[in-house]
Order: structure tokens, then C-alpha cells, then sequence
């Protein structure tokens, strides 16, 4: 009894909410938006002042072109697909659906001039079987034939809900179901859209029918089902109908097919399509149990030859609305620029705030004055093989996928949006959207956009999506005042963001495929994190020739993705790739071969093997040299159907492009490559070292970027903070032994690879990011006076985690206001899960006493778990031998040889050093086909073509190194150090000065360890750490830098009468360095030292050491016999066991 009063009660409230809901909805307002054929504006339909009609009220303007018009209006069942933005193709009828309502007769013709700003009045209806929401609203022109349509749709994004369930096989396309104020359980209207066709052509089977007939209805998962989404692959695990009121069998809500009918499917999509629309008042629950935490909900089709049998499954996904952010800050501007569409149904909005740097009021107006123009670009700037004043040129032309004639457009702002390019915001949005809120430096006077602006004709999903692509912002040069023209003036990405938490970037998975043989390329392909439904991008950031054998542009190269990895016959000369096995097909899609048209389409992709990409998507180009590969091979594609996570998903398979005119004993596939992972970059500043004062900082910079196309988040959260201005990002990492490691002989200055000119930089926070040292990140966003602390959030777009100038491996350091002194400093360290992935550690060691360099090059890099490998940070710091010699040589190459050297490493002649490391590494055959000729080589490697060097040519990508001069860092995105090709266990040769050929000094690369250990040595009169250490090195025969300290935990103990040290042993013999360092501690002697030197014997080498070390008591209370109380207090315990140091931790850093 107590449980029905509860459930009558509860019924009794949903009824008066759902009643209030109602009533409140009543005042719901509907537009159109409408930018076609000379025609622009609103037209909004909302409830009259006394509830029982309609109101239609227009906002329209007519263009110059077209000042004279007539139109027919009337309303068809199906909204618009704005995804679509050819406006001829999206308002055709088979698109648009039935007409249910016909204006003309009620109201009479559209005229214009006339209706600008009417009114009327009718008997239609908002909602309901005839209303006019969720559907389309078509104008033709009787005299020209020309179509205008729209969707009707709400303003307030709150209102409206969308989920889709989306078929792959045997049945693909899609169902939206559209709630209107679908809020929690309550709704006012609903919709569902249907548009489905069988993989395979069954018009055979059904005797040429055109539809299939199918029961459907909405299952849900069980609480506890733990692999929600391999139900989609197995759909028989699915149990029961989704009731939750218990209605009983066709009776819940789940029974779509008992309300509204069995639901047709179109038997060949290339014949006919099946649009259909249902209207359905039941489905009051479903959206708020879309995206349950612990239940799921599918939409089930029935077998029509085996009612029993499910046909297939498709899991209701709630549709999120897509936003992108572009951040402009270049240039003396800075702004962000949002565009947000809630659904392929609804028009896209866009909004605008942009000023001046320093936002002041005169520069405010010199930017309005100046501001040319805002266009989306074809391609994302490239961020790594592009330098400064080339970064914004490579995003291309403006975005034009209908290939509009550019030289007929009208002026911004004098035509409707069809008559521009896609990508031509300023033409599109100029003087528009005049109902919205905008703030202009000078009104009507520039070509300024500002605030918020609504278009039809930019979609954010499909194949014509604007996401990932380029923002250029043009000035206008008026150098002369006849002929003005535009400048390219700053650009950024358009990258998608959370669509509820305006500040936090979408989540992203990125694959990465790198060519090495034959050609030379990389792609990216990204789609959001966990949503495999959700649209990929496919970025070729440029295919080059690369063996040699062929130096002109070519075109019409076909590609897909193929079931398997590829194996080592990705350079073979007969039956290429075959390892890569067939064309990935995981939903047994029939191909024919002889009339591809018929079975695949970039119209239908879905009938499409998955894997077949070319057919959907078109054929690529492959340049023939590094000049033509921007302009000719750089693409982008977006597809709907090629999930990177989820099941059936393509990482870990391979990517192969065709070539149907090669040698008939290669076969037709000319490369191949694996489709393997490239995770967001995380790095972290937090393990600070004081410049010799109290150290009182804590807190962390942390900086994260999912990829060279996205802005970094710098994350500043810093406390203890004492007197403090500037921080910056410096050159090198710190070096822990030093007593002050801040300096500037240590750090350098700040990392400024674009050598922007400090003195020009405008004062901190006034300026774009591009007019301060990259490094100067209190220059870029404000400094730390008067702070004790300070918790902050930026976007920085010039401050990369990839590519050449990333700042990982480079150091923070913290200012005084006082002097600018070095207050404190930390290492740009990786940020990194140890289940995530693990850093490897490489060096060479220049060490050998008759050797011609002494230092080492230190190598790391970050390894998934899957494999997948980061950049490889180098550090060097070499000098020449000799402990006071300060001689400074500069440009000396430097590579990698396959093999390690040996004694040659220290020979005196030229022309016989380093012979043992043979030849450059090249482990895969870059110009395999002409070796010899080193002027093309020398062409087409370089920084903006890494992939086209040998591997082991590091100064050809890098550039040279000084020897003498300063520590240098490195980013090299080509220098694998594990995997089946590694330059572990080869060789580091480096060239004589001022580019010379000939061999100078060479070192092995060998595995880097890192072991740490705690030690207690007692305090002799005048006792300098650097004086011990040094000792130390000396009888053991190690150089520095295998054995160092961390100057931040030398202390005193007992009094004065010990120190105690954290020891650092490191390179490839550290665990022999720390078994006989702790000999030597313990004995005083050590007979031979710890690295073994070919051909080389220091006769001179000390065998012992001097040096004590301190036990468990304090040395100073030598009467306190044992079982005693010392005057602290504490129990004195000598036991015969007793060590003479004792080691509190030690951690091991190493390669396995």
C-alpha cells in the first residue's frame, strides 16, 4: 500500500510539472534563419498576445543584386542538414520531405519590397502533429526557381535535446530523436528522424521493392553489463525492452514500434533514400536516461524473415552541441573566437572579441582601422616545418569546398552567405546579424567583426566541417593608397573545446603514421577521446619522394587502411606490403571491383569497406620534392565512419598508398606504414633548487598540449612566493651540483628561438605572445609583484610541447624584483603516469683522456605502453680536454654511425678516427635509389623535412654544435631510441669545425642510469664538497657527470661533525660506479678504476681515499661506552654489524 500512495503521489506531481512545463513552453519562440539567393534575415514564429494563434513576423533585407523578390513559402516535414553547405543540394524535396503546410494561401506570397518587417497571424501551430517545430521552412521563387530553407528551430539551446542512434551494419545511417525543452523528464514535443538503407543491395531479394519493413524498439542494459559498448557488435546480449513504468509487453516505452509503426529501410541508398519523421509523445523518460552512468539504452531492429532475430543494434548516444575556440594572439591583437553549433539541424553562431594587446583606446581604434578581413583557412598553419613569417601562409587559401569563382564575389557584407566562400567569415558576417549584440571601436566605419553573428553556411560536422582547420585575420596595406590590399596580419587553429566548460579543451585521440620508404610523410588523424562516433580527421601534413627514383609532383594515388601492420617487405622491390594483408573490412561490406560506383560512394559512405578511403574521400598527391610539398601534398579529410577507439577500431593497422602506374613486380602498393598513437604532451616544473638563498617556493608550472595544432594550457600555481617579478622559460636544465644553479653561466638566458628583441617588447601583459621572448612568460601574461602567491590559467600559443622549439628539458626560473636576481629554478621535466608510458635515458660519454672532446651528449624520450615514442631531447655540453682549457671552436656537424667505436675513438691521424663507427645510420634506405648524389640530399633534408634525412644526420635536422662554448637543447622528432631500430649501441661522430668533413671525436651511445643513494661522511677541517667530490672522481676514474650530487640536500649533522649528501651515479656503468664507490667509502682503497678505457692507463691515478664517513652515533661523544645514554638523551647501540655509512635510499633510473 505504502508503494502505490508513493507512486500516485509521484504520478500526481509529474502531472503538474509536466502541466506547468507546458504552459511555460507556450511562450516558446521559433525562427529561421535565412541567408540565400539575395535574401537575409529571420523569420520567427511565436504564440500571439492571447494564446490561441500564431504570429509570423519577418526581419528580412534583400542585396543589391537581388532588390526585387517573390516568393512561395511553405513547410516540409524534414529539417535542414546543415552540414551540407551546397544550397542547391541541401533544399531539394527528397531532402526536405513532404509539405504539410502551404503558406501562400492564408497569407499570400512573400513580396519583397513590402514584407521586410511584417506580420501575421494564423491558425498553425507550434507543436504537435502539424506544428511547425523540428521542421523546415522552404521559399521558392516562381519566376527563377530558385529554393531558399531552414530549419525551425528554437534561439535558447537549453530548449532543444538530441541523441542519435547510428547503424553500421547490415544496416547504416542514422535516427535522431529531438526533444523540445527536454528537460530531466520533462518535454513539449518529439521527434524522430530516420534515414536507413541496408549495407548490401537487397532489391533482388525483395523483389525490386524499394524498403524493407522492420519492428523496432528501444532496449536497455543490464545495471551490472560492464562492456557496454561491444554490445553494438554482439546485440544479442540485449534483454529487455526499456519500460520503466512496467507497463508490460507493447506497452513500454521502449515499444517504439507499437506506436508508431514498423520503420522502412531503403534496400539500395544509391537508387533512393528513405527520409522519414514520426512524431512521438511516450518517449517522456528517454532523455534523461541517454547518458546514465549505469544503464544504456539501444535501439533494436528486427529480422523481417526471422521476427524473433535482432538485425541489428545502435547504441542512443546524447548528441553534445560542437564548439571551437580560435585564440588570436599575434601581432600587437589579441581575441578568441568561439563557434558553436548545437546540432547538424541547427545553424552555426559565431562570436567575436577581439581588441588591441594592450586594449587601450587609441590602439583599440588602430586595430579597427587596420583589420581587413576574418577567414577560415583550407588547412591548419603548420607548426613544425614552417618558420615565423611562413607559419600563417601555410593554412592556405581561404576554405572553399564548392569552388566558388573568388573574383565574383560581392563586397563583405553586399551579398547573402551562399555567394561567399564557406570560409569567408568577414563576407558573410559583415553588417550582418544586425538583431545581436555588438560593440564596435568604429561603428560602420571598419571591417571590424564584433559580438555575436549566426550562419547557415558553416557546419562543424561532416565532410565540410571547419574544425581543425585555420583562423587568418588580414590587415590591410596601404603602402599604396591606390592599389590596397590585404596582409596576412596573425592566424591560429580552430580546435574543439568542451561544449558546457568554455575553458577546457575536447579531449582528443590522435594517430600518427610516419613514412619512411619510399616516400617520406606524416598523418595525423583525430577524433574526440571514448566517441567513436564522432567525426576523424585526417591531416597529410606532406608525402614526398624520398628514394631517389622519382623527382616530379604525382597525382591520383589511391590509399585505405589494411588489416595488418605492415612487415619488413615495406621496401621490398617485388610484392610490396603484401604483409599488410587486404583492405580493412570488418562488416563484410561486398566490393565489386568492376563498378566500384555502385557499392561505394562519398555520397553513401557508410556501404563502403571501412578501410576504403580513396572511394569515399578522394585520391591524394605525393610531391617530388620538399619546395612542392605544401602547396601540393598537404590535405585534410574528415570522416565519419573510422573510429580510433572503440571496437573495430584502425590503431595498430596499416595505412598503405597505391601507385597504379609502378613496376608490375612491385605491385600496385607503393608504401605502407603502422597506424600507431601520439598522446598529448605534459610537462611539469616543480622540483626547485634555491640560487643560494632560503628556499621558500613551492607549487608548480605545469604545461599540457595534445598536439602541435593545439594551444598550450600553462597551469601557474606557485606559493611562498617573497619579493618576486619575473619568470621565464631559460635555455638548459639545471644542474644539481652547483651551489648556485640559477646563474646565468649555468642557464643562460631566456629561450628565445625566434630572437625577438627583448628591448622591443611591449611592457608585461600589454603585448601579443609573438612580440616577447618565447621564453618570457611574466612578459606574456604579467608578473609575480606584490604576490605571495598565485594560482592562474592561460592559453599560450607560442610556448610548444612538440617539435624542434618544445620547451621540455629546458629549465624555469624564478626572479627578484631587486636587481632581476635568479631567485630559484626547477627543470621542464616530462609529466607522465608510470602506467602511461616510461622515459628512457640515453648518453655519450667523451671521456677518454686522449680523446678530442670531453663532455657527453645526454638523450631521453618518452615510451607508451603501446609503443609509441615522443620527441628525443638532446642535451650537450661538450669542451675540450683539459681542465683549464677554454678554447672555442664552432659549427661542427655532428651524426650518428651504425656502429660503436672503440680505441680509434683517441688515434691521432684524420683520416683514421672513428673509422670503427662506419657509415652514416640509415635504416631506411632514404635514397636508396641515388645514394650518391649528395646535391639532391642536401636539397631536400633539413628541418622542414626531418623524415627525408638519414636518421643518423642529426646536424642536418638540428643544425651544428659549439664545442667549448655553452650546454645546448635539442628537440629531434626522428631519433628512436628503442624499438627494431635504435641508436642505442651505435655511435655519436662528431665533425671538425666550420663544417668541416673530417671526423674530430666520436663516443658510443649507451644506456643512461640513474642511481641515487643518501651518505654520511664526517666533516675534516676546511671540507668542500667540490674538493671531495672531485677526490672521489679521481680514484675511481669516472668524469663528472657520472657522479654528481644534488646540492639541495648537503647538510650538517652531529653538530658540524659530519655532512650528509645525496650521491647521483649515472651513464651506462652506474651500478658498478655505486658497488665501487661504496668499496672505496668502506675500505678507504680501490686497485682499478670503475670505467674501463680501451687502450688507456692511468698510471697517475690515486688508489685511495682519505675520507671517512660518519656512523649512527655522533663522532664527538667517544666516552659513551654502550647500553649508556648519550647527553641528548638517546641510547648509544654499537653492534658488531655496524657499517661505516648507511645507505637511506636508493632509487635506479634505467633503460631496460
Amino acid at each position: 500500500t505504502t508503494l502505490a500512495e508513493n507512486a500516485l503521489r509521484m504520478w500526481r506531481f509529474i502531472v503538474i510539472a509536466v502541466t506547468l512545463f507546458i504552459q511555460h513552453v507556450h511562450g516558446v519562440n521559433l525562427v529561421a534563419y535565412i541567408s540565400q539567393f539575395g535574401l537575409h534575415g529571420e523569420i520567427h514564429f511565436s504564440l500571439s498576445s492571447d494564446y490561441k494563434r500564431i504570429q509570423i513576423e519577418t526581419r528580412l533585407e534583400t542585396t543589391l543584386q537581388y532588390p526585387d523578390q517573390i516568393w512561395s513559402w511553405s513547410i516540409h516535414l524534414l529539417p535542414v542538414d546543415y552540414s551540407d553547405p551546397n544550397p542547391r543540394r541541401r533544399c531539394e524535396a527528397k531532402k526536405l520531405g513532404t509539405q504539410i503546410l502551404f503558406f501562400d494561401d492564408a497569407l499570400g506570397y512573400l513580396t519583397l519590397p513590402g514584407n521586410e518587417t511584417s506580420k501575421w497571424q494564423t491558425e498553425f501551430t507550434l507543436t504537435g502533429d502539424r506544428g511547425l517545430w523540428g521542421k523546415s521552412l522552404l521559399l521558392s521563387n516562381p519566376n527563377t526557381g530558385f529554393r531558399i530553407c531552414a530549419t525551425i528551430t528554437t534561439r535558447d539551446s537549453s530548449l532543444e535535446h538530441i541523441a542519435e542512434a547510428r547503424f553500421i551494419a547490415p544496416v547504416a545511417g542514422s535516427i535522431y530523436f529531438r526533444w523540445l525543452a527536454a528537460k530531466e523528464t520533462d518535454h513539449a514535443d518529439t521527434l524522430i528522424y530516420s534515414n536507413l538503407y541496408h549495407v548490401q543491395d537487397l532489391s533482388r531479394k525483395t523483389g525490386n521493392s524499394p524498403f524493407t519493413q522492420h519492428v523496432w524498439k528501444i532496449y536497455v542494459t543490464d545495471i551490472l553489463s560492464s562492456d557496454n559498448e561491444r554490445l553494438e557488435e554482439n546485440c544479442n546480449v540485449l534483454q529487455q525492452v526499456f519500460d520503466p513504468k512496467n507497463k508490460g509487453s507493447g506497452k513500454g516505452i521502449g515499444d517504439i514500434d507499437s506506436r508508431l509503426g514498423k520503420l522502412k529501410i531503403a534496400t539500395n541508398p544509391h537508387v533512393q533514400e528513405l527520409r522519414i519523421i514520426f512524431r512521438d509523445d511516450s518517449l517522456v523518460l528517454l532523455p534523461s536516461d541517454i547518458a546514465g552512468p549505469k544503464r544504456q539504452l539501444y535501439l533494436v531492429l528486427f529480422d523481417t524473415n526471422n521476427p524473433e532475430n535482432f538485425l541489428a543494434c545502435a547504441k542512443i548516444r546524447d548528441v553534445k552541441p560542437k564548439k571551437l575556440k580560435a585564440f588570436i594572439n599575434g601581432g600587437g591583437i589579441k581575441g578568441e573566437i568561439t563557434i558553436s553549433q548545437r546540432s547538424r539541424f541547427d545553424p552555426t553562431w559565431l562570436n567575436f572579441s577581439m581588441s588591441a594587446a594592450s586594449n587601450d583606446l587609441e590602439s583599440n581604434l588602430l586595430y579597427a582601422r587596420n583589420v581587413a578581413s576574418f577567414r577560415i583557412t583550407t588547412l591548419p598553419p603548420n607548426p613544425i616545418g614552417t618558420n615565423q613569417s611562413t607559419f600563417c601562409a601555410s593554412g592556405g587559401s581561404v576554405y572553399n569546398p564548392l569552388n566558388l569563382d573568388l573574383s565574383l564575389l560581392p563586397p563583405p557584407g553586399f551579398g547573402t552567405q551562399d555567394q561567399y566562400p564557406v570560409g569567408d567569415l568577414t563576407g558573410k558576417l559583415q553588417n550582418r546579424s544586425r538583431q545581436e549584440e555588438h560593440t564596435f571601436y568604429i561603428p560602420g566605419a571598419s571591417s571590424e567583426l564584433s559580438g555575436t553573428y549566426w550562419d547557415v553556411f558553416l557546419p562543424l560536422e561532416g565532410p565540410h566541417s571547419v574544425g581543425h582547420r585555420g583562423l587568418s585575420v588580414q590587415k590591410f596595406n596601404r603602402s599604396q593608397p591606390s592599389n590596397i590590399t590585404e596582409d596576412i596580419w596573425t592566424c591560429s587553429f580552430l580546435t574543439f573545446y568542451h561544449p558546457m566548460q568554455d575553458k577546457v579543451p575536447l579531449p582528443m585521440v590522435t594517430a600518427q603514421i610516419l613514412f619512411n620508404y619510399p616516400i617520406v610523410g606524416r598523418v595525423l588523424l583525430r577524433q574526440a577521446q571514448d566517441d567513436p562516433s564522432e567525426d576523424t580527421v585526417i591531416l597529410f601534413e606532406y608525402l614526398i619522394h624520398a628514394d631517389g627514383s622519382a623527382l616530379n609532383n604525382s597525382m591520383g594515388h589511391r590509399w585505405a587502411i589494411h588489416d595488418q601492420a605492415p612487415g619488413k617487405d615495406f621496401y621490398n622491390w617485388t610484392g610490396r606490403c603484401l604483409s599488410t594483408g587486404e583492405i580493412y573490412n570488418p562488416y563484410k561490406v561486398n566490393f565489386d571491383e568492376k563498378s566500384p560506383e555502385k557499392t561505394c560512394t562519398g555520397r553513401v559512405g557508410s556501404v563502403c569497406r571501412l578501410g576504403d578511403l580513396w572511394s569515399r574521400l578522394g585520391t591524394l598527391n605525393i610531391a617530388g620534392s620538399v619546395v612542392e610539398a605544401q602547396t601540393h601534398s598537404r590535405m585534410l579529410f574528415v570522416d565519419r565512419n573510422l573510429p580510433l577507439t572503440g571496437y573495430n577500431n584502425i590503431m595498430g593497422k596499416s595505412l598503405v598508398i597505391y601507385d597504379d602506374f609502378g613496376p608490375k613486380a612491385r605491385g600496385e602498393r607503393l608504401a605502407c606504414s603502422k597506424i600507431g598513437s601520439q598522446f598529448r604532451r605534459k610537462a611539469v616544473a616543480r622540483d626547485w633548487y634555491s640560487n643560494g638563498e632560503l628556499l621558500s617556493v613551492a607549487g608548480k608550472l605545469e604545461m599540457i598540449q595534445q598536439s602541435e595544432y593545439d594551444v598550450t594550457g600553462l597551469i601557474v600555481e606557485l606559493k611562498g612566493l617573497s619579493e618576486n617579478s619575473g619568470y621565464h622559460v631559460h635555455m638548459t636544465p639545471v644542474e644539481s651540483d652547483l651551489e648556485f644553479p640559477c646563474e646565468d653561466s649555468t642557464l643562460y638566458g631566456h629561450w628565445n628561438p625566434r630572437q625577438v628583441d627583448p628591448k622591443q617588447s611591449p611592457s608585461p601583459a600589454k603585448g601579443s605572445t609573438d612580440q616577447y621572448e618565447m621564453g618570457d612568460l611574466s612578459g606574456k601574461f604579467g608578473t609575480l609583484d606584490e604576490l605571495y602567491q598565485k594560482s592562474s590559467y592561460y592559453n599560450d600559443t607560442l610556448l610548444p610541447l612538440f617539435g624542434y622549439e618544445s620547451v621540455i628539458g629546458r629549465s624555469i626560473v624564478i626572479h627578484k624584483k631587486e636587481k632581476n636576481l635568479r631567485w630559484a629554478c626547477s627543470t621542464i621535466e616530462r609529466g607522465y603516469s608510470p602506467s602511461e608510458a616510461r622515459e628512457i635515458r640515453a648518453i655519450a660519454s667523451f671521456h677518454h683522456p686522449a680523446g678530442y672532446a670531453y663532455g657527453y651528449i645526454r638523450l631521453t624520450q618518452l615510451i607508451s605502453t603501446d609503443g609509441s615514442q615522443s620527441d628525443t631531447v638532446i642535451e650537450t655540453n661538450l669542451q675540450y680536454p683539459g681542465k683549464n682549457d677554454r678554447n672555442v671552436s664552432y659549427n661542427h656537424n655532428w651524426k650518428v654511425y651504425v656502429n660503436p667505436v672503440g680505441v680509434d675513438a683517441a688515434v691521432a691521424q684524420v683520416a683514421t678516427r672513428c673509422v670503427a663507427g662506419g657509415y652514416v645510420w640509415n635504416p631506411y634506405y632514404t635514397q636508396l635509389a641515388d645514394p650518391l648524389n649528395e646535391e639532391l640530399y642536401r636539397q631536400e633534408c633539413g628541418p622542414n623535412n626531418p623524415l627525408r634525412c638519414y636518421v643518423g644526420d642529426i646536424s642536418a635536422r638540428l643544425g651544428p654544435i659549439d664545442i667549448g662554448n655553452r650546454r645546448q637543447v635539442f628537440t629531434d622528432p626522428n631519433l628512436p631510441l628503442e624499438g627494431t631500430e635504435s641508436a642505442v649501441g651505435r655511435s655519436f661522430v662528431i665533425f671538425g669545425a666550420n663544417f668541416s668533413q673530417d671526423r674530430f671525436a666520436c663516443a658510443n651511445i649507451e644506456p643512461d642510469h640513474d642511481i641515487v643513494k643518501y651518505i654520511n661522511i664526517q666533516k675534516p677541517p676546511r671540507f668542500v664538497v667540490a674538493q671531495f667530490l672531485e677526490d672521489v672522481r679521481h680514484v675511481m676514474g669516472v668524469p663528472k657527470w657520472m657522479l654528481s650530487i644534488d646540492s639541495r640536500k648537503t647538510k650538517t649533522l652531529h653538530s658540524g661533525a659530519c655532512v650528509q649528501m645525496i650521491i647521483h651515479f649515472k651513464g651506462p656503468e652506474a651500478h658498478k660506479i655505486e658497488q665501487d664507490f661504496s668499496r672505496l667509502i668502506g675500505s678507504g682503497r680501490l686497485d682499478a678504476p670503475s670505467i674501463y678505457i680501451p687502450g688507456f692507463v692511468n698510471t697517475r691515478r690515486k688508489k685511495t681515499l682519505s675520507y671517512k664517513v660518519c656512523g649512527v652515533r655522533d663522532p664527538n661523544e667517544r666516552n659513551v661506552r654502550p647500553g649508556k645514554m648519550a647527553e641528548n638523551g638517546q641510547r648509544c647501540n654499537y653492534a658488531s654489524t655496524l657499517i661505516l655509512f648507511s645507505v637511506i635510499l636508493t632509487v635506479i633510473h634505467s633503460i631496460s
